[in-house]
């Protein structure tokens, strides 16, 4: 072996990538397209360590260069999966990356968990864990200018929450609410949507359904009310229905069913007896 050679050896093997490889030298155009490669596999690992990922390896094969090229399709799908985080998609998993993978995995659900908090924090109502008013307005719009027509709405009213709160505390009156809520729930179907909009009032979203089954609910809720056991104050609710049966036409539905809400609380009142003590 000559010295020109042996030097470049030594150099490559203490790590260094020598600029040129000189003509004279024994086996240089096997000692050039060496320096190359290592040359090039340099630079492509800089690039990534520099989150560089437009970086091409095309020419050079091998298990060194496969392995980098690897890593940079990781790199390449892992950024993908951070906006789709970023954009709200939490069900994104890493399963390539070892230990790092675990401890992203970790953060996605910790980000999750929070975001369903603070969803829930926005859009439902802290009593019942019904919808809130503010997560109402916004389906109420969407539904308006949708396509789930008829639409049918269902007002309701819980009757004497304030005398409950007045001869027996606040805390009984919350226990009123949760078991009104609790009715409504169970008398409704799995797609409709039932919001908590005031203290003792409840508005029911009912998409594709007419006015027959609208009235289906209604006697669902009734049948639960009369059904109703256990201790503690029982619920009465006043309600009422109407149908939307075409977009624009959703406000004028929710005043008709207001109206029949309030003309079944004025029966309510006037057939109403005094309310009795409670059972101790």
């Amino acid at each position: 072996m000559d010295n020109c050679t042996r030097l470049i050896l030594e150099e490559m093997a203490s790590g260094r990538i020598p600029e040129a490889v000189e003509a004279h030298c024994e086996y240089a155009g096997e000692l050039e397209r060496l320096r190359a490669y290592l040359a090039a596999l340099r630079q492509f690992t800089l690039a990534l360590c520099q989150g560089d990922l437009s970086q091409k390896l095309e020419t050079y094969g091998g298990p060194v260069a496969g392995s980098l090229k690897t890593l940079q399709a990781n790199l390449r799908h892992l950024t993908w999966q951070t906006k789709q985080i970023a954009a709200g998609d939490f069900s994104q998993r890493v399963d390539f990356m070892g230990d790092f993978s675990e401890a992203f995995n970790t953060m996605v659900e910790k980000l999750d968990a929070a975001m369903t908090n603070l969803v829930n924090l926005n859009t439902r109502d802290t009593l019942t864990g019904l919808y809130n008013r503010a997560y109402f307005d916004a389906e109420f719009g969407r539904l308006d200018h949708g396509r789930d027509f008829p639409v049918s709405i269902v007002m309701a009213d819980l009757n004497g929450l304030k005398q409950v709160n007045d001869r027996h505390g606040h805390a009984t009156g919350d226990v009123l609410i949760k078991k009104a809520a609790d009715i409504l729930k169970v008398a409704v179907r799995g797609g409709d949507m039932v919001a908590r909009i005031g203290g003792d009032e409840f508005v029911i979203t009912l998409p594709r359904t007419g006015v027959d089954s609208a009235n289906v609910i209604l006697s669902r809720i009734r049948a639960c009310i009369a059904e109703q056991g256990g201790t503690g104050p029982e619920v009465s609710l006043a309600v009422g229905a109407a149908t939307a049966h075409y977009s624009g036409s959703m406000q004028q539905a929710l005043t008709e069913a207001d109206q029949r809400m309030y003309h079944d609380k004025s029966e309510y009142k006037r057939q109403a007896a005094p309310l009795s003590p409670l059972p101790t």
